[in-house]
């Protein structure tokens, strides 16, 4: 069985049905971004592995067909993602 890569994630492009994308900041522009992933969880996975090749402080995770808003994002100086956080207040 072949290894899951990026390149396989970019190849996949041209699958209906994806539904996520990755946006990288870095200074508030978008210094690159790679789209058509599966899943929020392989969106999530990609983002974080790339975050360097982009030079970004942020990784913005955004469901495409869904809402087409942001559903998670991570930041290069804390490594935790916004969605996972649990709230000191109760």
């Amino acid at each position: 069985m072949r290894p899951v890569t990026l390149g396989f994630y970019l190849q996949a492009s041209h699958i209906p049905g994806m539904a996520y994308r990755v946006e990288f900041r870095k200074d508030g522009v978008v210094s690159g971004e790679i789209h058509d992933l599966e899943d929020r969880e392989t969106a999530k996975l990609v983002a974080v592995e790339q975050m360097a090749r982009f030079d970004a402080e942020i990784a913005i995770v955004i469901d495409v067909d869904g809402r087409g808003v942001e559903v998670a994002a991570i930041t290069r100086e804390a490594m935790v993602w916004d969605d996972e956080q649990i709230s000191g207040a109760l």
